[in-house]
């Protein structure tokens, strides 16, 4: 696993030093190298559409394809009268998030309404995108099975450092 994942920051540092890269490709990449290391079911980015205040799904890897990116619409702000949605609260502290059992205890009851109705996996991992403390986006990554996604702290710096390579890119293409 560590292997893949310091093979894939390694190409993404490689075309992140070239003069011309292309963004997709390095989106691609990042998701395709976490999907392969950690054996996911999916992995969807998602990134912030300023004009509604919502990160959307915008480009996935695994099963469903890009439908997967469908349900990935996540409001920042609080909507009155509406339970406060856990993706959300993540991604304004910029705070990593492993859940490795979704089947335990009250964290059902804790996830928004859209996730358990459309994705509803029982392990994953979510890794906010900020730029400037604020949100940019989200990295999503679950596993099929409870427990499944449980990484090592060596393995959860390694994908921090490939979510830092994604805002990294997004800075040198201007944000």
């Amino acid at each position: 696993m560590t292997n893949v994942l310091t093979a894939g920051i390694a190409e993404v540092a490689q075309r992140l030093a070239g003069d011309e890269f292309r963004l997709d490709e390095v989106l691609q990449q990042v998701l395709s190298t976490m999907q392969r290391a950690l054996s996911l079911q999916r992995v969807v980015l998602c990134l912030r559409d300023a004009r509604t205040e919502t990160l959307i799904g915008r480009m996935a890897v695994g099963e469903g394809g890009m439908q997967a990116c469908k349900p990935f619409v996540i409001p920042l702000r609080d909507r009155p009268g509406m339970p406060v949605d856990l993706f959300a609260a993540v991604c304004r502290k910029g705070a990593d998030t492993v859940i490795s059992d979704t089947t335990r205890g009250d964290m059902a009851s804790r996830l928004p309404a859209w996730y358990r109705q459309a994705v509803d996996a029982p392990s994953f991992l979510l890794l906010p995108l900020m730029l400037r403390r604020a949100p940019l986006g989200l990295i999503y990554a679950d596993a099929a099975v409870p427990g499944a996604l449980e990484p090592r702290e060596r393995e959860l710096a390694l994908l921090r450092t490939l979510r830092n390579q994604v805002v990294m890119a997004f800075r040198q293409r201007g944000g």
